[in-house]
């Protein structure tokens, strides 16, 4: 499938998920301008920010037990976090908008059905394990408040500061399935956007894996029209796809600017809450003396979620920057050496290869390296802090 329409149907599920249109296509999608539509999100983002907002008083000022209140500190990091990261892709939606027909148009012409099937299988792969993990959590919650309210306490998922713990009425009760169905709501938008993240770096990546393959093309194109008699013929073909590629380079290089713009807030959130998040959470696991085995695997299915995210943030970032690094040797080898045409072409290899050389490291908020070393980082401070804690309240 083409990047094309893989980016225009998940708009389409942004779209429907109430965080705008996204697309570059005036209404090709639908109207997020409309009175009907803004009503709605409004009243749906409101719902998400009270709960939310809710959640972060019961940290402060409830009396809970002990799981709930570690389960109220869970989600008021996790659930804080994610409306950032939503609100903050929602005000850039023209910079989102500029990104996706950058993303879409450049190296369109050379793209290969067999190489963006594969392309899509890894989305997919990716999005579907992603979206497994997230309401994976979302269903242990709810068996856990199913089990609780089976023990003779109440059914409860989200921890808010109301209805309190000793409360047992009707509106209590209705209002604890009430924010467990905007949990389950909730996930939707943020799996929405967080995908799109993660779609936008692998296509990213498979942009470079295009251009390098066409620079290597060219060398085979040049070798097959070098023959006698049309030595010149040939030295212009290299000479003017070679120029073509240059202003591919280019063009992907800036692209990196472009989501960083759009998509570093995302990204560096995603860091700190899968560090924080994460910590809490195993805690929860290691110091917990009666933790029922839907509780334990609610906790790990949170945990998996955080960092499943976080490494297809990072790694497929870090396999940008080395597919990038591969361009120089494509250029330098594309049969510039053979080619009549002398110090000209000779000059422009040079400053591509020399542009090529310059490692393309991606960036949230040009300060946070996305690589993978910055992933083993993250993991290896988690457990450092986790160990930290352990070692205290032991």
């Amino acid at each position: 499938m083409k990047n094309y329409y893989i980016l225009k149907n998940l708009c389409k599920k942004i779209y429907l998920a109430g965080a705008g249109n996204f697309w570059y296509e005036e209404g090709e999608i639908g109207n997020d301008k409309s009175l009907k539509y803004v009503v709605l999100s409004t009243i749906m983002f409101f719902i998400y920010v009270l709960m939310t907002i809710l959640e972060i008083i019961a940290v402060m000022f409830s009396d809970l037990p002990e799981d709930e209140k570690s389960d109220s500190v869970s989600f008021a990091l996790s659930h804080t976090i994610v409306m950032i990261k939503m609100f903050s892709v929602m005000a850039n939606r023209k910079l989102v908008k500029e990104l996706n027909y950058k993303i879409v148009k450049i190296c369109e012409a050379y793209e290969d059905e067999k190489r963006l099937a594969e392309n899509y299988k890894v989305m997919k792969i990716n999005v579907y394990a992603y979206v497994s993990a997230v309401y994976g959590s979302c269903a242990c919650f709810v068996f856990e408040g199913i089990r609780k309210m089976q023990t003779g306490s109440h059914f409860i998922t989200v921890v808010t500061y109301w209805p309190f713990f000793e409360d047992d009425s009707l509106p209590a009760v209705l209002f604890r399935f009430f924010t467990t169905w905007v949990l389950c709501v909730l996930m939707v938008p943020m799996i929405a956007i967080d995908s799109f993240v993660m779609v936008t770096l692998i296509m990213y990546k498979y942009k470079f894996i295009t251009l390098r393959l066409y620079l290597e093309n060219l060398r085979e194109e040049f070798d097959k029209n070098n023959y006698a008699a049309n030595e010149e013929s040939a030295a212009k073909k290299l000479q003017s796809g070679l120029i073509e590629g240059i202003v591919m380079h280019r063009d992907l290089i800036r692209l990196s600017n472009d989501i960083d713009r759009s998509f570093g807030t995302v990204m560096a959130l995603q860091v700190c809450l899968s560090s924080g998040s994460a910590v809490s959470l195993l805690l929860q696991i290691a110091l917990s003396k009666d933790l029922t085995f839907v509780a334990g695997m609610k906790i790990i299915f949170f945990v998996i979620a955080l960092f499943f995210l976080l490494a297809l943030f990072l790694c497929n970032a870090g396999e940008i920057t080395y597919q990038a690094s591969l361009l120089s040797d494509s250029i330098f080898y594309c049969g510039w050496h053979a080619c009549p045409m002398g110090r000209d072409l000779r000059r422009l290899v040079l400053m591509a290869c020399a542009s090529a050389q310059r490692p393309l490291v991606m960036k949230a908020f040009k300060m946070l390296q996305l690589t993978y070393g910055t992933f083993l980082t993250v993991v290896r401070s988690t457990y450092s802090v986790f160990a930290l804690f352990y070692a205290q309240n032991e």
